[in-house]
C-alpha cells in the first residue's frame, strides 16, 4: 500500500527534495547503463552502414568477376534497316558481311469467306485438327458454332496459333496465324465438315519460313529472326533484305566505369571505416574495434598484394597498381583510367584477367577474390559482421536486465524513504503536541 506523506509538515523539512536528490544519486548507475546502450546502438548502425558499403563492394566486384562481365564490347550495323546487332562481354571483336535473302516467317492462313460471322456452320458436331511440327491439336466444334466461336476454341486450344475475324467489307474470314516462325512451324489443317477452307493452298497468304542468309559467305538457316549462335556472344536481328557490314569493337569506356564503380564502392567502405579513427571519438564510434580492424586490414592485403596466382607471359605477379588503382595513405584507392586504357588497348582480353582470372588454369582473380572475402564478412549466419552485432545486442540485453532490477530496487527504495520520513513526521508531531502539554502545564502550575 502507498505511504501518504505529508512533506515537513511538523520538521520543517523539505522531504520531497530530500527524496527526489537521494534517488538522483541511486539512479546514477541507471543513465550509466542507458548512456552505454545509447553507445551501443549508435555502434549497430554504423555496423549496418558498412555491411551496406560492403554489400555494394560485392556487386561491383561480380560485375567484374567473369569474362562475360568484364570485357564490354559495342556492335554496329551499316544498314540497321537490314540487320542490328547486340554484343556482350563474350563477343568476339570484328567485322561480318551479312547479306539476308530471306526473312523468317510464321505462317497466316485464311478461310472461305462467310456474309454472317454469327452464323451456324455446320447441324452437327465437327471437329478441326491442326498440326504444328508434328503435333496435332483436335478441337471439337459442337453444332451450330459460329465462326466466332471456331476463333474461340482456337485460342482455347493450346496449339501455337491465335484466330480471330477479318472482315474485308463484304464477307468475313477466320485468320489462323503460328505465334513462331520457320518452316518447322507451318500449319496443316483437317475439317470434317465446317467448310472452312483453310486446307486450301491458296489460302495461306504467307508461308511459314526459315530466314536465308549469309555471313562473310557462309549459309546460314535460322527459324527466327534474331540470331544468338552465329556470332559468338553476339545477338543479330533481322530486319530487312539486304547487305550489311556488322561490327563489333571493344568498349573500353564502358569498363571503365565498371572498374570506377568497384573503386568507388571500395572507397565508400574506408570512408566508414575512417571515420571511427583519430582524436576525439566518443565510444558511440568503433574506435580501436577489432572487427573494423579485420576488415581494414583485410581489404587493404587484397588490394595492395598480387593477385592470388595470377601472372604475366613473363611470370609476373598481377597487382591492380598495373592498371592505374593504387592506394592512398589513408587507404583509399585512387584510380588512373588512363594506364587502364592503354592496357586494354594494348590486351583487352589479358586485361580482363585481373578482375575475371583465369578460367583455362582455375585461377580465380580480383572479382572472386573479394567476393570470397566479403562472404565472410556479410553470411548473416556466421559472418564477422554478424558476430559483432549479435555481441553488441547481447550487451544491450545485459543492460537492459540491470536497468530493470535497478528499476525496482529504487521503486522500493523510494517507498522505504517516504515511509521513514513519514515515521519522523509523525514522531516529532507528537513531540510537538507533548511539549505543547508540558508548556501549559507547567504555566497552570506556576
Amino acid at each position: 500500500m502507498p505511504v501518504v506523506s505529508f512533506s515537513g509538515l511538523a520538521s520543517g523539512l523539505d522531504t520531497a527534495s530530500i527524496v527526489e536528490g537521494l534517488l538522483k544519486v541511486e539512479r546514477i548507475p541507471i543513465q550509466r547503463l542507458e548512456a552505454e546502450n545509447s553507445d551501443y546502438r549508435a555502434q549497430l548502425g554504423i555496423l549496418d552502414d558498412l555491411g551496406a558499403a560492403l554489400g555494394k563492394l560485392r556487386t561491383a566486384a561480380q560485375d567484374l568477376d567473369t569474362l562475360a562481365e568484364f570485357a564490354a564490347y559495342t556492335a554496329t550495323s551499316t544498314s540497321e534497316g537490314v540487320a542490328t546487332a547486340t554484343a556482350s562481354g563474350e563477343s568476339v571483336p570484328g567485322s561480318y558481311e551479312v547479306e539476308v535473302t530471306a526473312l523468317a516467317t510464321a505462317q497466316k492462313t485464311y478461310s472461305n469467306g462467310f456474309a454472317d460471322a454469327d452464323a451456324a456452320l455446320s447441324a452437327s458436331d465437327q471437329t478441326l485438327s491442326l498440326t504444328i511440327d508434328g503435333v496435332t491439336t483436335d478441337i471439337s466444334v459442337a453444332a451450330g458454332a459460329t465462326l466466332r466461336d471456331v476463333a474461340d476454341a482456337i485460342n482455347a486450344s493450346g496449339a501455337d496459333a491465335v484466330a480471330g475475324i477479318f472482315y474485308d467489307g463484304s464477307s468475313y474470314r477466320l485468320q489462323v496465324t503460328g505465334t513462331e516462325t520457320g518452316a518447322a512451324a507451318a500449319i496443316s489443317f483437317t475439317d470434317t465438315g465446317l467448310g472452312l477452307g483453310l486446307e486450301d493452298p491458296a489460302n495461306t497468304v504467307t508461308a511459314a519460313q526459315d530466314a536465308q542468309l549469309t555471313v562473310d559467305g557462309f549459309a546460314v538457316t535460322s527459324s527466327s529472326n534474331t540470331l544468338t549462335d552465329t556470332l559468338p556472344g553476339t545477338t543479330i536481328t533481322l530486319e530487312g533484305l539486304g547487305t550489311t557490314t556488322i561490327t563489333i569493337d571493344s568498349d573500353p569506356t564502358a569498363v571503365e566505369e565498371k572498374v570506377q564503380a568497384f573503386v568507388d564502392a571500395y572507397n565508400e567502405v574506408f570512408g566508414i571505416i575512417n571515420a571511427q579513427v583519430g582524436e576525439g571519438k566518443g565510444t558511440d564510434t568503433l574506435n580501436g574495434d577489432a572487427t573494423v580492424r579485420t576488415i581494414e586490414q583485410g581489404l587493404a592485403n587484397l588490394v595492395t598484394l598480387p593477385i592470388g596466382n595470377l601472372t604475366d607471359a613473363d611470370g609476373n605477379p598481377l597487382i591492380l597498381a598495373d592498371l592505374g588503382i593504387e592506394t592512398n595513405r589513408d587507404g583509399t584507392l585512387i584510380f588512373d583510367s588512363t594506364e587502364l586504357s592503354e592496357r586494354l588497348a594494348e590486351d583487352f582480353r589479358g586485361t580482363a584477367r585481373y578482375f575475371a582470372g583465369d578460367d583455362t588454369a582455375g585461377v580465380a582473380g580480383m572479382g572472386d577474390l573479394m567476393d570470397d572475402l566479403l562472404d565472410g564478412y556479410l553470411d548473416t549466419t556466421d559472418g564477422l559482421l554478424e558476430a559483432r552485432k549479435d555481441g553488441i545486442n547481447d550487451r544491450i540485453s545485459d543492460n537492459e536486465d540491470r536497468i530493470d532490477a535497478l528499476e525496482a530496487y529504487l521503486a522500493t527504495y523510494e517507498e522505504n524513504l517516504n515511509a521513514q520520513f513519514t515515521a519522523l513526521e509523525q514522531a516529532m508531531a507528537a513531540m510537538r503536541s507533548q511539549q505543547s502539554y508540558l508548556a501549559q502545564f507547567i504555566a497552570k502550575a506556576g
